[in-house]
């Protein structure tokens, strides 16, 4: 049975992109409270997680250069947490920030001197923004008097050992999930795209795996609903940046939603939609820009529209068909599997 009063919200780089979009969050969440005990979901600060590709690739060529791009988010981490924590929190949180970056400087430097960096030294590296986002949101939510804390998702999603692409045990998981949260700290601030090993090994679930996070909770708690926070009114009906006037889609069905993410349509990272399509959890995309704008609403298949055949278009740019041809080739065995 479906617990009716847990709602999840996630929320991507771009909305806490710098120190007033977090701010702004905190007001989402707090607001939340008062209809719901809500779960939140958080991906890394802005552009963290690509400075720290670019760090890990500076070291994996030997290049001494990745101390600029960790330096960017030294700065940018210091100078949020400076202003939102409280003068009782700050010299905790900003210990806590210090060997986080600390750590963040052995692992390049290890990789730079050894002129590679692996995998799991990868996904190391990559979980610094979620635990400093959750940080920063939890601070946030304490210094307006909301009662918060941050939780590291890998306490709680257990993985395999494909290090950048690691696949949730979901069965031992949600026994983790369930003893943890929502739990009695006030509102969890969990870290999204990240998980660990049996051993403890830190592991990513993909790029942009954030939204997967949150659905996959929602789903193991019986959430009445997930809420992804971007920067657009929810799902639109083909991409702004090559049609102007495209206009939010308000409902769509799962397995549209599912084909518009994988056919190009950045909204929503796609396997993120089947834990919810599975669970029967209404999904609802909204803007952290303008949170009095009602999104796009994700429910169950909807009957057609004879006035609006086509729900939306996307499209995946830069591709190429590549046609194989030949008589030869009819009968012969695995003859996709030579081709490909």
């Amino acid at each position: 049975m479906k617990s009716r009063n847990i709602r999840i919200l996630k929320f991507g780089g771009s909305s806490i992109g710098n120190l007033a979009r977090i701010r702004c969050v905190a007001k989402i969440v707090t607001q939340a409270q008062s209809e719901a005990a809500p779960v939140v979901v958080v991906s890394a600060v802005g552009v963290t997680t690509n400075a720290i590709l670019e760090a890990a690739d500076l070291a994996s060529r030997g290049d001494k250069g990745y101390v600029e791009p960790l330096s960017r988010i030294d700065e940018k981490h210091r100078g949020i947490l400076e202003e939102l924590a409280s003068d009782e929190e700050l010299a905790q949180l900003s210990r806590r920030l210090e060997d986080a970056i600390e750590e963040l400087r052995e692992l390049a430097r290890g990789a730079q001197l050894l002129g590679e960096c692996t995998p799991r030294i990868r996904d190391r590296m990559l979980a610094f923004g979620e635990l400093q986002s959750a940080m920063l949101l939890a601070a946030c939510l304490r210094s307006e008097g909301v009662a918060a804390t941050d939780v590291d998702a890998r306490e709680i999603l257990r993985t395999d050992d494909r290090f950048g692409t690691a696949k949730v045990d979901q069965r031992v998981s949600r026994e983790l999930i369930r003893e943890r949260l929502p739990g009695s700290g006030g509102v969890p601030v969990v870290t999204g795209f990240i998980g660990s090993t049996a051993s403890g090994e830190t592991t990513t679930l993909g790029r942009g795996a954030s939204d997967y996070t949150a659905t996959l909770l929602g789903a193991m708690l019986g959430a009445e609903a997930v809420e992804i926070w971007t920067d657009v009114d929810g799902v639109l009906t083909a991409d702004p940046r090559m049609v102007p006037d495209a206009i939010p889609i308000r409902e769509i069905g799962y397995e549209e939603l599912l084909e518009l993410a994988q056919f190009g349509a950045k909204v929503m990272c796609p396997p993120a939609v089947e834990p919810a399509r599975k669970a029967g959890i209404p999904l609802r995309i909204r803007s952290t820009l303008d949170p009095s704008l009602p999104g796009t609403l994700v429910l169950g298949t909807l009957p057609p529209d004879p006035y609006r055949p086509v729900r939306g278009i996307s499209a995946i740019r830069d591709a190429a068909l590549i046609r194989v041809e030949g008589v030869e080739a009819i009968g012969v065995t695995e003859t996709c599997q030579r081709i490909f």
